[in-house]
């Protein structure tokens, strides 16, 4: 009977083991759990470098098309403008080409609406409007030649803003915004020279509030 072990000692037994079979499965339950959650944060954040890729390439082509757009415009615009300024009147080739112009600057609108962020949103009308003025005096035959250039200017001083925000969006290196008001000539947007007006030897003015 001395030798005989108390009861209580198998069940405290019993129960540690049990204790101890829980204790590792919570922990381990735990490490599946952070291993899940960690793997999961790593899928987000890959999906989320593929959206950012996504729009960012979405946004560059909107902003390519529209850019592409407006520097065509320019050309038949200042031709056209040339044109009425010397007291002459478009033919039927080049009114055609004028309103085709319009029309696929107009159809550019809609990618760039949709993708940009408010920032460029706010300078798109800068851009645009003052040369869907100008081709609306270009195309009435009584159009007023005296508001003809200052459309024309006012067009290129917003288009010049608003590329600078484009490819300060996209991340590319672009003069500062602030600059852009500087003594600077007012010629045309394009790269090519030959919408550029060499006559021209005014100054930008400043911004308006």
């Amino acid at each position: 009977m001395g030798s005989q072990v108390p009861v209580w000692i198998p069940i405290v037994v019993a129960l540690l083991g049990l204790a101890g079979v829980l204790l590792t499965q919570v922990l381990s339950g735990r490490r599946e759990a952070r291993r899940m959650a960690e793997e999961t944060a790593r899928e987000e954040r890959r999906w989320q470098r593929e959206r950012e890729a996504r729009t960012h390439e979405t946004r560059a082509d909107a902003y390519a098309q529209l850019l592409g757009v407006i520097e065509a415009f320019d050309g038949v615009l200042f031709q056209a403008r040339a044109i009425r300024e010397s007291e002459g009147e478009l033919d039927e080739h080049q009114l055609a080409e004028l309103r085709q112009v319009r029309s696929e600057c107009q159809h550019a609108l809609g990618p760039v609406v949709l993708h940009a962020p408010e920032a460029v949103r706010q300078l798109v009308s800068d851009a645009t409007l003052p040369r869907m003025r100008l081709a609306a005096m270009l195309l009435e035959p009584d159009g007023d030649r005296a508001r003809m250039r200052p459309a024309w200017d006012a067009g290129q001083r917003g288009y010049r803003v608003m590329r600078a925000r484009m490819r300060a969006d996209l991340g590319f290196d672009a003069e500062p915004v602030d600059e852009l008001f500087g003594t600077q000539p007012t010629t045309a947007s394009s790269s090519s020279e030959s919408t550029a007006d060499p006559a021209d030897t005014t100054s930008l003015p400043p911004p308006t509030s």
